[in-house]
């Protein structure tokens, strides 16, 4: 069974397995039960999901700009952002919905409301996604949990990475963990870059390192836990073709099972380094040999 804690699965040599469900439960409180079910069963270690105020994002011409993308469901961008957030009273629901599962629940909140918010509740974990890294206040909020942090690396510099990571520190989080992610909905593989897997973990020493993906399939994420990643986070959905920006770029049941199946046989493959003779192969000795 996989461990919901963070810190005690990566120690004890676990990948730590995150379904992303983002706004794919619709604005659906049901829907977002039955997808953490989903993922429970499918054997990860936590679900996230994402919290925001909507009127401290956004300003009152961007609130009330009309909406006419195939993926809205209301006429004005505000309204939109509106009809898929949850309430802090849903998102505690989640959780305790999550931990009768036996997994994790989490959030990325968007804004420092939403982070002291979702502090009040007692999230586990806090997310940073790529789009709030330089946002100081989100992060030191979030920080202030004294929760372990986790941030997303999309669309960032070098430069952003290591100010946001050196918030983390000022705020005294001792459990950080930095995702190399590309922000682009479904990454092409030419995108991934998946060795700077390795780049990030000669950067930051003092941080565990795991990969966020958007891409299609699943061998880049067993990929990149051979590359070192501690972490794997990938969005779900229960279908592709529904309305909505991450559908299209979420894996749905059979994938996410087939991911998780992949990863856990991958952490039994990768060994201890030595060189044995197993004892199944000590009858081929004998068999196929000459010289003994």
């Amino acid at each position: 069974m996989a461990t919901a804690d963070i810190v005690k699965a990566i120690s004890n040599g676990e990948i730590y397995i995150i379904a992303e469900i983002g706004q794919n439960h619709q604005g659906d409180v049901e829907h977002a039960k039955k997808l953490i079910s989903i993922a429970a069963e499918m054997g990860v270690n936590a679900v996230k999901s994402q919290k925001r105020d909507t009127r401290t994002l956004l300003s009152e011409d961007e609130y009330n700009r009309p909406y006419d993308s195939p993926n809205a469901f209301a006429k004005t961008y505000g309204l939109h952002r509106d009809v898929l957030e949850l309430t802090v009273e849903q998102h505690l629901e989640l959780k305790q919905h999550a931990e009768s599962q036996n997994i994790a629940y989490f959030v990325s909140p968007w804004d420092p409301i939403s982070s002291s918010q979702m502090t009040e509740i007692g999230m586990p974990i806090f997310k940073i996604a790529s789009a709030v890294i330089t946002d100081e206040d989100t992060v030191r909020t979030a920080c202030a949990s004294g929760r372990p942090v986790i941030i997303s690396t999309g669309m960032s510099t070098e430069n952003e990475i290591s100010k946001c990571v050196g918030w983390i520190r000022e705020e005294g989080v001792e459990n950080r963990y930095i995702l190399h992610c590309t922000s682009t909905y479904p990454s092409k593989f030419s995108e991934l870059n998946l060795r700077y897997i390795r780049t990030l973990s000669n950067n930051f020493p003092d941080c565990e390192i795991g990969f966020s993906g958007h891409h299609k399939g699943i061998s880049m994420d067993v990929a990149s836990v051979a590359l070192g990643a501690k972490i794997v986070e990938r969005h779900f959905t229960m279908d592709r073709t529904q309305k909505g920006g991450d559908h299209a770029a979420s894996l749905e049941p059979s994938g996410l099972g087939k991911l998780v199946r992949d990863i856990r046989a991958l952490e039994k493959a990768m060994g201890d380094g030595k060189k044995v003779i197993y004892e199944g192969e000590k009858p081929m000795i004998d068999k196929l040999r000459r010289i003994k």
